[in-house]
């Protein structure tokens, strides 16, 4: 993280009387300040867009984006697993170092994220999933904050907070949806009705429309804004189901195809449950139903891209393009049926290898393939230094 960018200055705060404590380090800047607009999407693999080779996917404004970005090719994150990833992805530390070695631990108040890295004049807004602890309530230096998740009120901070419900659940009451299960104690959306919703009410249209008008509003202050997108993570179904047909999807030489006897227990464990298992309706005992597996998680992500134009849209009619940083990644990827395995957490490439896309316009704004690895721990310090 070195202050070698014009705008830093080489002073830091310690939040520690005694000794410095390097998890309160923080920057102090000195410039005109450019803006970051940090998207990411949850269970997303590297193969599912145009830059990385794949021709059928529909995903123009990703296709656009990459068109102007620094492109990744081998971008790898931290954990394949959503919760450490995504520690790592919002503090530049390795999951245990920031207190996060599994799923739904919370992120500590003392361990700072990019928000509290930057200066008291950036207006910092954070929408969607987080996974880090209380999922609706503004933290960690993020002064804006539209929630989208109620699937995780167990690792809510404090029982009163079961009380209350994110603003995408109060969108869906207020169009006239009524909640379809019960999770601690009150009546909540279950992800599967919401991702069988129209188009409109979906959680990435919806996204899409607040950071849309987060921009607009925005005026001459710079801005922070992270949009966490839930999809293509299951249940995989939405309302472009139907888009790709599953037997036009190209597969690779893995599909399918169980592990090898020497692979490690884990991964032929998972291998045997899934290819005997049914799962969000398909049997995936056939590769129809694999097939159709993968041709919702297609269709989960050209959903993703349709909201991205929305944001990249409010952008470029604010004028504030040429002064925004744009980051596109995902926190780990999706096996899809390669070696027989549906979901994430194994050392596969599908599943530990994301999309990687930084568009820096002082840099400027054509197609840069980067070749050589990247690691998400590395991913904070860099945006810091642009």
């Amino acid at each position: 993280m070195s202050p070698s960018a014009p705008w830093m200055k080489p002073v830091w705060k310690h939040g520690c009387a005694a000794m410095p404590n390097p998890y309160k380090e923080t920057f102090i800047f000195d410039m005109t300040k450019p803006n970051l607009l940090y998207i990411f999407t949850d269970q997303q693999r590297a193969d599912t867009l145009q830059c990385y080779g794949n021709e059928q996917i529909q995903t123009p404004a990703l296709n656009g984006l990459a068109d102007e970005s620094f492109v990744f090719e081998n971008a790898y994150v931290s954990q394949p697993v959503c919760s450490p990833s995504r520690a790592t992805m919002m503090t530049g530390l390795w999951p245990h170092t920031a207190g996060v070695p599994s799923c739904n631990v919370p992120l500590a108040a003392d361990v700072p994220t990019i928000a509290k890295m930057l200066p008291d004049s950036y207006r910092c807004a954070y929408m969607g999933k987080w996974h880090l602890g209380d999922e609706i309530f503004p933290q960690h230096g993020f002064d804006t904050w539209v929630g989208s998740e109620d699937s995780y009120r167990h690792s809510y901070s404090s029982p009163e907070r079961l009380l209350e419900f994110s603003p995408y659940h109060h969108f869906l009451l207020d169009n006239g949806f009524e909640p379809d299960i019960a999770n601690q104690g009150q009546r909540v959306f279950s992800r599967h009705m919401e991702a069988g919703l129209d188009e409109p009410f979906t959680k990435a249209s919806y996204l899409g429309e607040q950071a849309a008008q987060f921009i607009r509003d925005s005026g001459d202050r710079p801005f922070a804004l992270c949009v966490s997108y839930l999809e293509p993570h299951p249940p995989h179904t939405g309302p472009l189901n139907d888009l790709y047909d599953p037997w036009s999807l190209p597969v690779g030489p893995a599909f399918m195809k169980p592990p090898p006897a020497n692979a490690p227990l884990i991964t032929r464990l998972m291998a045997a449950y899934y290819m005997a298992s049914e799962e969000y309706g398909l049997d995936l005992q056939t590769e129809e139903g694999w097939r159709r597996v993968l041709a919702r998680y297609w269709g989960n992500i050209t959903l993703v891209d349709r909201s991205v134009q929305k944001i990249l849209s409010a952008l470029e009619e604010s004028g504030q393009t040429d002064n925004t940083i744009v980051v596109f990644t995902s926190d780990h990827g999706e096996m899809t049926g390669d070696h027989g395995i549906l979901g994430k957490t194994l050392m596969y490439e599908e599943s530990v290898r994301v999309p990687m896309l930084i568009r820096a316009p002082m840099l400027g704004r054509t197609q840069k393939k980067i070749a050589g690895n990247f690691s998400h721990i590395d991913l904070v310090p860099t945006l810091l230094d642009l």
